[in-house]
């Protein structure tokens, strides 16, 4: 994967700027270069000075990076704007321009910001300073500063909603940039990075006071997060798993993002099967051991990196029609399509089958389904987020939406 270049102002108080940028991106698992863009004076409550440095300085030192695959800018002089432009004209561009501080400190003047704005590929905004700039295309604007009862983030017209917690954090957007960026970087669409940036720093928010701690942004916390987030369906499938669960057994697997291979992925160990009509699990969410459902999301990923779970249900030619009828997008595997040398190979024969659906595809699939081969159980597949995301879809699809 191609690196991150942070281009950002140093905040010695490591609320805010390069230091927290390089957290995030550290966190997410991003390489990156840097540079400091901007020296400033400040504290975790106000900011008291700022220089920004030469930008023909901070070329000479970032001149030498060709592996550059996006590049996040923070406060810095705006012109550096273009230049860059000029030198990575096929690298994408996200701009946090902060314009002033929350204490009223000025850093840039929005007239001479506006004039740069169309350069970047993403501009992050909040909504004061949407207004005091102009809106344009690529603006993010996010609503933090606004007092709704959650928070809003605006971009070509589509609007993402988030949590609002109580308290006066700072860092906010630097920190979703950085994520954002990250996101973006490791193949999500914009549209999806919003959301997940979102989700992300709504969860690190939770459990941070004053600033955002970007530091509980670790693997193993990641880890514990995914784990916790698949366990948490389990009372969903005990209520609806005697209309899902198929006579080979169910699993629900959910990955880490950025998995690469099974041990990344969380799955119920075993299988979850029908005793007494009531669905049993052997134990809790783990890494450990394999599963199909592990291995078809794994093979979603390489495509749509942000489709993340999988569960398969047992096939009702009723389920179909409520997956079409309610808008999912729905895909037939035909089995008897199957080249031979998938056929007999363990954990071939799925990913030849998710492949063979996907490859032309610019929008992931909801479900994939297939009416069964000999020695193969007829199957539904369902595609999600994440494992809340994948039983709102299992419930319209057996009728059970509640």
């Amino acid at each position: 994967m191609k690196k991150m270049l942070i281009i950002s102002g140093l905040d010695p108080s490591s609320g805010a700027g390069l230091i927290q940028d390089i957290s995030v991106a550290t966190a997410m698992g991003v390489s990156i270069y840097s540079t400091v863009s901007a020296f400033t004076v400040q504290t975790l409550t106000k900011s008291l000075s700022v220089r920004f440095r030469d930008t023909n300085e901070i070329f000479e030192e970032i001149k030498y990076f060709d592996d550059v695959g996006i590049i996040k800018v923070g406060i810095a002089n705006p012109e550096i704007i273009e230049k860059l432009r000029g030198i990575y004209k096929d690298t994408i561009i996200v701009w946090n321009p902060v314009l002033q501080s929350s204490n009223g400190l000025k850093f840039l003047d929005e007239n001479i910001v506006k004039n740069y704005i169309k350069l970047s590929d993403f501009v992050v905004v909040n909504s004061e300073e949407a207004e005091k700039i102009g809106k344009f295309d690529n603006m993010i604007i996010t609503g933090g500063h606004l007092e709704d009862e959650k928070i809003k983030i605006t971009y070509k017209g589509k609007e993402f909603y988030h949590e609002r917690l109580n308290g006066n954090f700072r860092g906010t957007g630097c920190v979703f940039t950085t994520l954002f960026s990250c996101l973006v970087l490791k193949g999500y669409p914009a549209e999806e990075a919003i959301k997940e940036a979102g989700n992300i720093i709504l969860k690190v928010l939770k459990r941070s006071s004053q600033r955002v701690e970007v530091e509980k942004l670790s693997s193993d916390w990641i880890k514990y997060e995914t784990l916790d987030e698949l366990n948490k369906i389990m009372l969903d499938i005990m209520e609806i798993g005697r209309y899902t669960i198929p006579e080979v057994g169910q699993n629900v697997s959910y990955a880490i993002m950025g998995a690469k291979d099974e041990e990344e992925v969380a799955k119920f160990p075993g299988r979850i099967r029908l005793v007494n009509d009531k669905p049993y699990f052997i134990g809790k969410a783990t890494f450990e051991g394999k599963s199909h459902t592990a291995r078809m999301t794994i093979e979603m990923m390489k495509k749509f990196p942000y489709m993340r779970c999988t569960t398969n249900v047992r096939y009702e030619e009723e389920y179909i029609e409520n997956a079409k009828r309610y808008g999912l997008k729905v895909y037939e595997l035909k089995r008897e399509k199957e080249p031979e040398e998938f056929k007999n190979i363990e954990g071939q024969s799925l990913k030849w089958g998710i492949n063979s659906i996907i490859e032309n595809l610019d929008t992931p699939p909801d479900v994939i389904y297939d009416k069964g081969f000999w020695g193969k159980e007829a199957m539904i597949r369902v595609f999600a987020r994440n494992p809340q995301e994948v039983i709102k879809k299992v419930r319209l699809i057996i009728g059970i939406n509640l």
